[in-house]
């Protein structure tokens, strides 16, 4: 990940930069201002950088700075994010200055912070929609997917696949609510999917897709699915006061769906073979 910056010298010298230090750290919690190490952050150039030369008064130049990350470092982020992304940016330069004044120059070597706003340590806020797009840009998956990889599913369950991606971008822009009705599309559409009607009840879709599996396990599975798709309604239930969701809900049924989706479509894929 890159950043931008543009180093200036204010003070009535000239100055040169003989080492830095740079240091990237999340902010978990803009409230309190709790911070995570995250990495050191290196010139993005293979060569000296052009901030390394001299500095006259006012004299500004680019800085790009890079952050090496892993993914544990996203999913930490992901992980602890409710809206937008905060950054806090530590570190000193070693300064190598000279101040004109009188018949002699005056020579100086000392450890400088630098700042923003005349604020120090650095702080960046990175909007959410702009984080959601740079996840895209970096292919992030959640690490519990990766680890776990979703499902191939069948070209019949392409819709309801479609509804689970779907489900994934409302999660990473902290809809839970959405992610949950996103992930209700994708076994409510099942059913016009694989028989070409809406008029066919869950009971009946499971128990043509698992028609050669045993009635105990076709019921079981049933049962399983009415719970899970009941809780992903929850935000929206007609009876009753609609429940809060929140973000761990979301993670949990995004979680499930894929394993039950996938369960099905593999299902689909090797044909209803009835149980004697």
């Amino acid at each position: 990940m890159l950043f931008h910056f543009t180093i200036n010298n204010p003070h009535p010298r000239v100055s040169r930069i003989w080492s830095y230090n740079f240091e990237l750290y999340h902010v978990t919690n803009p409230n309190s201002m709790e911070i995570q190490f995250l990495g050191p952050l290196v010139p993005n150039l293979p060569f000296l950088p052009e901030w390394f030369h001299d500095f006259q008064q006012s004299q500004e130049r680019p800085c790009e700075l890079v952050w090496n990350y892993e993914r544990k470092h996203i999913q930490s982020i992901e992980d602890s994010r409710h809206g937008d992304v905060f950054f806090e940016i530590k570190g000193n330069l070693l300064v190598a200055s000279e101040y004109a004044g009188g018949a002699a120059t005056q020579r100086e070597v000392a450890w400088d912070s630098p700042y923003s706003n005349n604020a120090y340590p650095i702080r960046l806020k990175i909007a959410q929609s702009d984080w959601v797009s740079l996840l895209d840009e970096m292919k992030f998956t959640h690490i519990l997917l990766h680890e776990f990889p979703a499902p191939a599913f069948h070209p019949a369950f392409a819709r309801s696949a479609e509804h689970w991606r779907e489900a994934w971008d409302h999660h990473r822009k902290n809809e839970p609510d959405s992610a949950l009705m996103a992930c209700f599309k994708a076994f409510e559409c099942l059913g016009f999917e694989l028989q070409g009607t809406t008029a066919v009840t869950r009971q009946q879709l499971v128990k043509s897709l698992l028609a050669n599996e045993p009635t105990a396990k076709q019921d079981a599975f049933h049962d399983v699915l009415e719970k899970l798709t009941h809780f992903m309604h929850l935000g929206r239930h007609a009876k009753g006061h609609p429940s809060k969701v929140h973000r761990d809900d979301a993670e949990m049924i995004l979680l499930c769906a894929a394993s039950l989706l996938g369960y099905l479509s593999k299902q689909h894929a090797r044909g209803s073979v009835p149980h004697p």
